[in-house]
């Protein structure tokens, strides 16, 4: 049965939603800086000053940069390195407090018929982020995806306002590649949101299947049983030979990930990051054309990361800085790195017997270079695969643009950004 909340949720108005270009993970306005000095402020320490507005933005939902604070404010450099860092451990630890008391595991038999204006057909799937139904909208006969998260947020919380901010962001990314958001919603307390249903399968099963016998994965045996009914606008060209997909097929590969990248680079000229880019949240449909699931969750993904049983199929994906409360769009580019390291060397780029293991091996970038892994593996891809990987945020490429055109330049045969033709050859040894 459905209650109805105090704020009830409602689907995205066509035109409505945030300005396209506004910063979800990065403060809305920075402080003046004449704030300090003048005002009803002037009798204050200008550190005080500095630590509420940062403390302010915290509580707001936002992710503000120490970085940030320091170019504003040089002069206070030293204190803000100190005091900054703490304050964002302690709300942290505020924060886990909270969502222990707001997380509300769903039960393994849940009886659902209606989620708003959708009814329910079956349950798809589950793990740590939540259940995924198939459902349809009525009205119109569409068959939807929905994900139904395990978090009760209480209706004027900031976790709930955060929540339908994402969930805005989220409907109006609108690319070929990218899972479409239609609505949202809340059900007893749990927000979910209803999703473009792609009949298809994640790349982490494609990599499954690449690992076993052959090494050859025939498209419309894999997906026989989730068969694409329709047309569709998405960018389909991943260079299927016959609708299979090989080993050591590094055209394909680059064409998967080309798509991925188009994607990725669509969403943050939105102002959108995606925080959990990993091969189970990017489908293949019958046709070859891949789509990114999760925009949006952003919020749900940070809950999930004080949950150790939604950490397993996250952890290995994420950005080094990501565990010191850090992220912009080179973490996500990290992130696409790493599983392009797994769709080309068909293991995972970091691995460990435990948790913590695997937390220190992904902050040392503890790691085989992915051509001592696949020595097959051409050197440009190789290089593209290391730059997007480095350990430091600074030594990566900069903006997933850049991926994208080094990616293409691999497929039209062309030499990296960087490199002159004739002489990358030799300088591969080092960089790889």
């Amino acid at each position: 049965m459905t209650e109805s909340p105090s704020e009830p949720l409602q689907p995205l108005p066509p035109g409505s939603g945030p300005d396209q270009n506004s910063q979800p993970d990065r403060p809305d306005a920075e402080p003046d800086p004449d704030d300090l000095k003048m005002g009803s402020e002037s009798t204050r320490d200008p550190m005080e000053v500095v630590a509420s507005q940062f403390l302010e933005e915290l509580r707001e939902g936002h992710r503000p940069s120490v970085d940030n604070y320091v170019v504003q404010y040089p002069a206070l450099e030293q204190e803000i390195r100190e005091l900054l860092p703490m304050m964002l451990a302690l709300e942290d630890v505020k924060v886990r407090q909270e969502l222990d008391s707001v997380r509300q595991p769903l039960p393994e038999q849940l009886d659902i018929q209606q989620l708003g204006e959708f009814k329910i057909l079956r349950e798809i799937g589950r793990g740590g982020m939540g259940i995924v139904f198939e459902g349809v909208q009525e009205k119109i006969g569409r068959h939807v995806a929905i994900k139904l998260l395990p978090w009760r947020f209480p209706s004027r919380s900031r976790w709930r306002k955060q929540f339908v901010r994402e969930a805005q962001l989220a409907a109006r990314l609108k690319h070929p590649n990218i899972v479409t958001v239609y609505a949202y919603g809340e059900e007893n307390g749990h927000c979910y949101y209803a999703m473009q249903l792609i009949e298809g399968v994640g790349l982490d099963r494609l990599i499954q299947r690449l690992r076993q016998g052959r090494g050859i994965v025939a498209v419309d045996e894999i997906l026989e049983e989730f068969r694409q009914q329709g047309s569709s606008d998405a960018v389909t060209d991943t260079g299927f030979s016959n609708r299979v997909l090989r080993r050591g097929a590094w055209h394909q590969f680059a064409k998967i990930a080309a798509q991925v990248a188009s994607a990725v680079r669509y969403a943050h000229q939105q102002g959108t990051l995606h925080r959990d880019i990993k091969p189970a949240n990017i489908m293949l449909d019958t046709r070859g054309a891949l789509r990114i699931t999760d925009f949006g969750l952003a919020t749900a993904r940070e809950h999930a990361i004080s949950s150790h049983e939604a950490l397993a199929g996250t952890l290995r994906y994420m950005a080094p800085e990501q565990f010191e409360g850090r992220f912009d769009e080179r973490s996500d580019i990290y992130a696409f790195g790493v599983t392009l390291y797994e769709l080309c060397t068909l293991v995972p780029a970091f691995d460990a017997a435990s948790r913590d293991e695997l937390i220190r091996n992904i902050r040392s970038g503890n790691r085989r270079p992915p051509r001592q892994v696949e020595p097959s593996l051409p050197r440009p891809l190789a290089r593209i695969i290391t730059r997007c990987t480095a350990l430091r945020p600074q030594d990566r490429y900069q903006k997933i643009g850049e991926v994208l055109d080094d990616l293409t330049r691999f497929l039209t045969g062309r030499p990296l950004q960087g490199q002159r033709a004739g002489i990358w050859r030799w300088l591969w040894p080092f960089g790889n």
